[in-house]
This record gives structure tokens, C-alpha cells and sequence, in this order.
């Protein structure tokens, strides 16, 4: 997996609080992988794994539990970059969730993120790190949700008050005030980091909103992403997901769907933006497994077949000779 990035804003952000509280910098940064030159800068770019590690050892070293929501919720939208100034020229709060969508590997290439409606229940933003490893770390969750929410006040006057949010970690063993910071009810354990609006907030102007200067915000981000190579994104989720239960069958769709907290047409739609489709995706993946077990591995061909999710070799040996134009042992003889 390649090493994903994120912009050093927070980071800065975060190293002023250490700071303040008369913390020396070189040690927590060291512990993480960082120096004072990676945080020179907020425009500069850090590993995503260190902004996440650091996050949580100054919540240690500050002593406070709920350092993330502070973070989060004592920073205006434009202290988020260019991202954040796109939301606050999207015409409503619907697309301003939207944006973020489309345009957060601009500045953070670590989180996986999904704006989906939930048809007259409104609309919900999901994200999570994109390296499963990171998964339920719970600072970094709750000062971007944090940052969701006072952004939608900001943007809206404070007319949008979120219906709920959720978190993928569990309910800390402390004293925090979760609704009273975030103005909703909080659920633990989800899927997804998530916040939900309504229909009607999602439909609120964004105040003050400037549609020529939002034209040329987008056009940097498309240049900037243009630029780069795609992060892992909904199609490597799919694939872990599919690989990691290949052996007793390909999931089918809806419980794939299920999965990643979406409705069967939603998760269309979203591999269909990526030119991607699921029965594709699954013939792919067998595929490369195929060539790799014989090509790297003595493993026999019902195993290999069982492995794939076949009940027997047969159908694995008419799929490769589709997939290479060969038979799998006259691939194996070839490659091994």
C-alpha cells in the first residue's frame, strides 16, 4: 500500500496546543516519524499513519479526553485549506458535503470518504482511514466530525444542526460531553465515522457563497488530483472485502452493500463513477489469484479451486481458459 499523505495544517495545529501548554516538540514528534521541518509548514505534506499517531499522543500528553472535539470545534472551515474554501462557496450544505467528497484527497489522502442520500431521511457524510489499521483510533474521528459540525453552523448561520452522529470507536471511560459540544445525539461502534442531516438542512444556502470563485477552487482541485495517482478508494475496499471472503463464495451484492452502509443502487452508482462493476471486479480478482497460486505456489488445482470460492475445478478451469486463453496447468508450466 502506498504511503498516504495529509496536509501539515493540523499538524501545525496541533504542535501550537503542545506549545502552549509547555510541551516540548522534538520528542512526541520523533516518537511519530516527524521533525520540526515536517511541520514547517501547513501546506506541507506529512504521512497520514504520523498525523494520526501524533493526534493521539498530545490528547496523552495534554490530559485531555476529548482533545479531538476541542480541536475540531476551536477551528473555522478556512483554517481546513482549499477544501475548506470550496465548501464554503458550495451553494447549499448538501453540496458543500458533496465537495468534500470529490475534492478531500486534495488535502488528505488517508480517509475514505462517502456522501450518500438517504432519500427524505436526508444525507449522511461517512468516512474512515483508508488503512484499515488505523481504524477506531479516536481523535483524529472526533475533530473531523467536530469540524463537520461548527462548519455547518458556520455556513448556514447555525440553522443546520446535524440529526446525529456516529463513530466507529467505542464510548470512551471518561467524562465527555458529546452532546453538548456536537448537538445530537452520538452512537458508538458504527461502521463508519458519520455525520447525518436532515433534508431541509441539507437544502440551506451556504451564506455568503461565491459560485465564480467556487468554478476556480474545483478547477485547481481536478489539476491537483489530475496530478497525482488515485488513492485507494471504494474499488480497493471492495476488493479487501471480496478477497478476505473469496473462499466461501463471492459475498453477493446486497450483503456487499450492506457492508459499507449503503443501498444495493447507491454502491452502483459509486463502483460505476469509478468505471468499475462488481461481477468484473470479482472475475478480476479471481483471476490474479489464479495466476498467482500457480505461478508462485504448489497448491493443487481443487485447492486452488476451493480457494476462489469454486466447489470444484471444473468451473475454475473454463473461467482461465475465458480469462488467458489457456489451461491453468498450461499456465503453471509457463510461468512457475
Amino acid at each position: 500500500m502506498p504511503v498516504l499523505m495529509i496536509e501539515a495544517r493540523w499538524a501545525t495545529y496541533i504542535a501550537a496546543d503542545l506549545r502552549r501548554a509547555g510541551h516540548a516538540l522534538d520528542g512526541p514528534l520523533k516518537e511519530v516519524g516527524l521533525s520540526r521541518t515536517d511541520i514547517a509548514s501547513p501546506d506541507g505534506r506529512i504521512s497520514y499513519a504520523s498525523y494520526m499517531g501524533l493526534i493521539e499522543r498530545a490528547a496523552l500528553l495534554l490530559g485531555e479526553p476529548g482533545y479531538g472535539l476541542k480541536l475540531g470545534s476551536s477551528h473555522d472551515v478556512r483554517d481546513s485549506g482549499l477544501v475548506g474554501f470550496i465548501a464554503l462557496n458550495s451553494p447549499t450544505l448538501g453540496d458543500a458535503l458533496a465537495n468534500v467528497e470529490r475534492y478531500i484527497s486534495v488535502t488528505n489522502e488517508g480517509l475514505d470518504v462517502v456522501f450518500e442520500s438517504l432519500g427524505s431521511g436526508g444525507g449522511v457524510l461517512r468516512f474512515r482511514e483508508a488503512d484499515t489499521p488505523l481504524r477506531g483510533l479516536r481523535h483524529h474521528a472526533e475533530q473531523s466530525v467536530a469540524l463537520l459540525v461548527k462548519g455547518a453552523h458556520e455556513m448556514t448561520r447555525r440553522r443546520a444542526n446535524p440529526i446525529r452522529v456516529e463513530f466507529t470507536h467505542a464510548r470512551p471511560n471518561a467524562r465527555i460531553d458529546y452532546r453538548g459540544i456536537l448537538g445530537c445525539p452520538v452512537r458508538f461502534q458504527a461502521e463508519w465515522d458519520s455525520v447525518i442531516y436532515s433534508q431541509e438542512s441539507l437544502r440551506l444556502p451556504v451564506m455568503g457563497a461565491d459560485n465564480k470563485l467556487l468554478q476556480i477552487l474545483e478547477a485547481a482541485c481536478r489539476r491537483i488530483i489530475g496530478r497525482r495517482p488515485s488513492k485507494e478508494d471504494l474499488v480497493h475496499s471492495v476488493r479487501e472485502y471480496v478477497v478476505a471472503r473469496l473462499a466461501k463464495g463471492a459475498p453477493s451484492f446486497d450483503d456487499l452493500a450492506r457492508h459499507f452502509s449503503m443501498s444495493s443502487k447507491t454502491l452502483e452508482r459509486r463502483l460505476g463513477e469509478r468505471n468499475a462493476r462488481y461481477r468484473e471486479l470479482v472475475d478480476r480478482i479471481r483471476s490474479d489469484l489464479a495466476k498467482h497460486y500457480l505461478a508462485n505456489t504448489d497448491l493443487r488445482l481443487h485447492q486452488i479451486a476451493f480457494a476462489l470460492g469454486y466447489s470444484e475445478p471444473a468451473p475454475l478451469v473454463r473461467a482461465f481458459k475465458r480469462w488467458t486463453d489457456v489451461t491453468p496447468m498450461q499456465y503453471r508450466q509457463k510461468h512457475q
